[in-house]
């Protein structure tokens, strides 16, 4: 029976999601990101089971919003992030915004970019060759957009789901559907450790990973958010 029973846990936790066998924090570098030439962020995603959260460190070239972090929250249950937006010095005299940290804007995984990419998904091939990135194993995939583009990616099963990191879309408008690479893999537990584009630039690498406890409270979402929904409907918006 004793043998039975430690066999069944055994079987039943190399079942588990392999999301929700990783605890810790992820760095990495991101370049052009939300489509905006903002090269060199530095991007720090903290994990435990199915929770992420994105923390990403505004470099010099984003102007007014230079230096500040940029937090996104992912909810599993409703596949949903909330990004919040801190708000620059230089924007603290705005209307209706005083007092506040910065903006909020949720935006539902399941539907961004549909209306560009709903009849037509990127193509993915293993290409049998391997690598090691940041003290981990990956496997090489070459992934080509809808529109045939091409990039190159490592991937890691080990880490459990990427999500990647929701922009603001420009202070007011939706945010803007992540490249090609970033969803070919859906759901699944497929984490990039290195990402090249097909013009040979680094879109995507992670400098080092630290396995360690994450407190409950990286993935809850603060007050003193305007919410920008919430501003669209005011206008008139949707």
């Amino acid at each position: 029976m004793r043998r039975a029973l430690t066999a069944l846990l055994i079987s039943a936790f190399a079942a588990a999601p392999l999301a929700a066998q990783f605890e810790g924090t992820i760095n990495m570098k991101l370049s052009n990101y939300d489509g905006a030439n903002v090269d060199g962020m530095i991007v720090k995603i903290v994990m435990k089971g199915d929770k992420q959260a994105t923390i990403m460190k505004m470099p010099a070239s984003a102007g007014p919003m230079a230096g500040l972090e940029m937090r996104s929250i992912l909810d599993p249950k409703t596949n949903t992030v909330t990004t919040l937006v801190p708000l620059p010095p230089s924007m603290s005299a705005m209307a209706g915004m005083a007092g506040a940290k910065g903006f909020k804007m949720v935006t539902d995984l399941s539907k961004i970019g549909e209306s560009t990419q709903s009849d037509s998904k990127a193509q993915i091939k293993k290409l049998g060759t391997s690598e090691k990135v940041a003290g981990f194993d990956c496997d090489d995939y070459e992934i080509t957009s809808p529109n045939g583009d091409i990039s190159r990616a490592c991937i890691t099963q080990s880490l459990g789901r990427f999500v990647f990191p929701q922009g603001s879309g420009g202070m007011g408008r939706g945010a803007s559907a992540p490249p090609a690479w970033a969803k070919a893999f859906g759901n699944r537990p497929a984490f990039p450790l290195k990402v090249v584009t097909g013009d040979g630039k680094v879109a995507v690498e992670v400098t080092s990973v630290d396995k360690g406890a994450v407190p409950a409270s990286a993935f809850e979402i603060p007050d003193g958010y305007t919410d920008m929904g919430a501003m669209g409907r005011g206008r008139g918006g949707i």
